[in-house]
């Protein structure tokens, strides 16, 4: 298993981290039953699920099939989340490479129609992806864990999604991102799902502390593969946020990082 977790940990890290890579990219510039997100009373935003097949007119179509389309209000206007995810492809033949391989991505992309104007402007877009894979493949938004709040009270919503991302072999850990956006501000915690693999429910193996892999030496999580499950790298990107930011995304990591994920 920790060949495999390894191997599985690399590909992902090459074909998935923003830090290291640009296939995760992020830029700024009456109907259906409204959804409320369960987060803290005060930061409580009414969300609207959208049919996934009505994407509002002006609103550019995105690569592949349409997984979450939600709508809510805030001071800047009208928003508007659209989530796809393209179809499982195969990749050609490399010579250094394994004989057979798929790939997929996924997009997200904010919109607002501010009040006055019937133009949707995107205020982000994120890509991601999984690039090579000759084991069983996975991408997509963790069920249920979309969120849209506002923990500052100003007036302007955060989004936050959790997706996970998966070229395993075996019951190794699925790479897991929490992304937040206000506006074109982006904040993230990325690391590792919780899996069960013996007898021990897997939501008994979550970390009392969730943070930080990087400072675990790579001699150590070589031979204690288990402390990769549902630990994330760091939280720097949270150092100018709002306290309140950093304690939402914590609590939501814990929440959903012990998940069963599907498998495309």
């Amino acid at each position: 298993m920790r060949t495999i977790l390894w191997l599985a940990a690399l590909s992902l890290v090459v074909a998935c981290s923003e830090q290291r890579s640009p296939t995760e990219t992020t830029t700024a510039p009456a109907g259906p039953a409204t959804a409320v997100v369960p987060t803290d009373a005060d930061s409580v935003v009414s969300v609207q699920n959208l049919p996934l097949n009505q994407l509002p007119a002006g609103v550019p179509r995105q690569p592949g099939r349409v997984l979450e389309l939600k709508q809510w209000t805030d001071k800047n206007g009208l928003n508007l989340l659209v989530l796809t995810r393209t179809p499982v492809r195969d990749d050609p033949p490399q010579p250094d490479g394994p004989e057979e391989a798929q790939s997929v991505d996924m997009y997200a992309r904010q919109y607002v129609q501010r009040t006055g104007q019937r133009q949707w402007q995107e205020l982000w877009h994120l890509q991601d992806g999984v690039a090579g894979c000759p084991f069983d493949l996975g991408l997509g938004p963790v069920p249920g864990a979309t969120a849209v709040t506002d923990l500052d009270d100003d007036g302007l919503t955060e989004t936050t999604l959790l997706y996970a991302l998966t070229c395993t072999s075996d019951v190794s850990p699925a790479t897991l991102k929490l992304i937040m956006h206000e506006g074109a501000a982006k904040y993230a915690l990325r690391g590792y799902t919780v899996v069960q693999y013996d007898s021990i429910p897997a939501a008994e193996r979550r970390p009392v502390n969730t943070c930080c892999l990087d400072t675990i030496s790579a001699a150590r999580l070589d031979e204690h593969y288990e402390l990769l499950g549902g630990r994330y790298e760091n939280e720097q990107d949270f150092r100018r946020a709002p306290a309140a930011f950093l304690r939402f995304a914590r609590q939501e990591w814990r929440r959903w990082s012990v998940q069963e994920f599907e498998q495309l």
